[in-house]
């Protein structure tokens, strides 16, 4: 699991980049340290296009274990969640590149806990608020809400919240 380091550009007018093409750019290499680095995703990400790409090329398996770490869960709970059988994940190598569902679902994720620790603040408290209950979610943990596109908006939506200093 990489270290994400938080960082926040400043509109520098003799700098190289305008502000928001930095906070772009620190948000892409953010998502590809979450999907497991150099090992899982070869190619850089630098824009939405890049991620399209992605999805209809593949992630690595590799990327599964990444998100795992992040999540503090098993890679069988992680496999419920990709929608796969545990055993199934077991036989890919981990080289070896998931389908455009599961991918779309892995870049989903990838892009919750991203979210998840800019508004939390660390990669522990994040991954400690996860599985913690939260009375939005009628006091359920919001890993039990991210096997579907909804339950992870729905979790969004209380990071929002959170973020705008809202009790939930």
């Amino acid at each position: 699991m990489g270290k994400i380091v938080k960082k926040k550009s400043v509109y520098n007018p003799g700098g190289d980049l305008p502000s928001t093409i930095s906070e772009a750019a620190v948000q892409y290499d953010t998502l590809k340290v979450i999907l497991g680095g150099n090992k899982s995703v070869p190619k850089a990400i630098s824009s939405d296009m890049d991620l399209i790409n992605l999805s209809r090329h593949g992630v690595r398996k590799s990327s599964l274990k990444s998100l795992a770490g992040y999540l503090g869960i098993s890679m069988e709970k992680m496999s419920s969640l990709v929608h796969s059988s545990h055993r199934n994940i077991q036989r890919k190598d981990e080289d070896e590149l998931l389908d455009t569902l599961k991918t779309g679902k892995v870049l989903e994720l990838a892009a919750f806990i991203k979210r998840g620790i800019d508004v939390i603040g660390t990669e522990d408290a994040f991954r400690e608020w996860v599985h913690s209950p939260i009375i939005a979610l009628g006091n359920r943990r919001p890993i039990d809400f991210l096997d579907t596109t909804f339950g992870i908006q729905m979790a969004l939506k209380v990071l929002g919240r959170l973020e705008q200093g809202v009790f939930s």
